[in-house]
């Protein structure tokens, strides 16, 4: 048998022996990021995809012989186009439009285009993780700016660029979810975005916004998104319809100035994303989008309201808060200061309930803010086992002295 043969002085500077994580599903799963799996409408995207197919079959097989376009499908682009007139209130070509694989790409695109190694960041203080490791990847200075229950403060944010221009780093620009925030499930006001929007103006800070929760609204009232209150190149407009249908699909979108979309797509390997996915996405939306909401966000009223009840009941004069989201996916909770639950995450885990560390969501990585802080996702089970985990998470936080 030869001798194994040795890559040590062959990688990159760049390459990291990074482990590979291979997802693990504790008995109440409060920790994965996926929408309610029992919507996944399987057998229409089956049936829009068939009926395509059978309406216009040598078109559909013509484009198949071909990779797709680097924007993405045609169709799929103008529904989209579409969907943003409706719903979120501001109007683009077809081909401003670039469809990706998932909301990530589109922000691994974008992120490439912005950002040299060093420049400066600003994102909301805990911050989906994902992203985080994408602006780290690239070499981003990330700082968290100060949020409350209603999202980013304007105000501290305005403060803290300012301290940071006097000590030479101004801030590049700005990541944040406004709608259903991840982690803590925060919906900035129209009135905080038209804030924020005249400080990004200010300061010459695009605003990079991920709209990716924003249908999964089941209470109270959608805010306009950023670009729809603004139309000067300023804001790149990121979302997925991933969350809304789910996840195996990754297909996202985004669209910014001309001179942004050119930039970011010339970090883009290869073609558009998968042809028939866009086909069965298109075809189902298209007829069936008031519909699929009107059955899923319901749902997840019921599972939050399952899981914030129980947090009530088990949590209740404990000291730990917990945000009230009127839609998305996640409920973040928080013990009292000085609790470490992220160093019990582990065993918790081990013990039968998942969640997600606060740590794991800190912008600037200090590891100061998270310890006392966690991501629960109530999407994923039912009310039932939403009630059953979260009455052994509290059994099991009084095991392990937190609570």
């Amino acid at each position: 048998m030869a001798d194994s043969f040795s890559y040590d002085s062959l990688f990159s500077e760049n390459s990291t022996d990074t482990p590979l994580n291979f997802v693990k599903h504790a008995k109440y799963d409060f920790a994965v990021a996926y929408p309610a799996p029992e919507t996944l409408p399987m057998d229409g995207l089956i049936q829009a995809l068939q009926t395509a197919v059978d309406s216009d079959g040598e078109r559909i097989a013509s484009e198949m012989a071909y990779y797709p376009h680097q924007f993405g499908a045609q169709e799929l682009r103008e529904y989209t186009v579409q969907k943003l007139q409706n719903d979120r209130g501001f109007t683009v070509d077809p081909d401003e439009v670039a469809l990706t694989n998932g909301s990530g790409e589109a922000l691994g695109l974008v992120i490439q285009a912005l950002t040299n190694p060093g420049d400066v960041v600003l994102a909301e203080e805990f911050v989906y993780m994902g992203t985080l490791n994408q602006l780290r990847r690239f070499g981003a200075d990330i700082r968290g700016v100060a949020i409350d229950e209603g999202g980013i403060v304007p105000e501290a944010m305005e403060k803290q660029i300012e301290e940071l221009i006097a000590n030479g780093e101004k801030p590049k620009y700005l990541y944040t979810i406004p709608e259903h925030q991840n982690p803590t499930g925060s919906t900035l006001s129209e009135e905080r975005r038209k804030a924020i929007l005249e400080i990004a103006h200010k300061y010459n800070m695009p605003i990079l916004e991920d709209d990716c929760y924003v249908d999964l609204r089941y209470a109270g009232d959608v805010q306009p998104s950023f670009r729809a209150l603004d139309d000067s190149g300023i804001v790149v407009y990121v979302a997925s319809y991933s969350k809304l249908l789910a996840p195996g699909l990754r297909l996202g979108y985004f669209t910014g100035a001309p001179e942004l979309m050119r930039r970011a797509m010339s970090f883009k390997l290869g073609s558009g994303p998968n042809q028939f996915a866009s086909i069965a996405i298109e075809g189902f939306l298209k007829n069936n989008l008031d519909s699929h909401r009107g059955n899923f966000n319901p749902l997840l009223k019921e599972k939050c309201d399952a899981m914030t009840g129980a947090l009530e009941e088990h949590f209740g004069g404990s000291g730990a808060t917990w945000s009230t989201p009127e839609g998305g996916c996640y409920v973040w909770l928080t013990m009292p200061e000085g609790s470490d639950i992220s160093a019990i995450r582990d065993a918790v885990f081990e013990q039968g309930v998942g969640y997600v560390a606060g740590t794991n969501f800190e912008a600037d990585a200090s590891g100061r803010i998270g310890h006392n802080s966690a991501r629960l996702c109530f999407a994923y089970e039912s009310p039932q086992k939403n009630r059953e985990g979260i009455a052994l998470l509290a059994q099991l936080f009084k095991q392990h002295g937190v609570m």
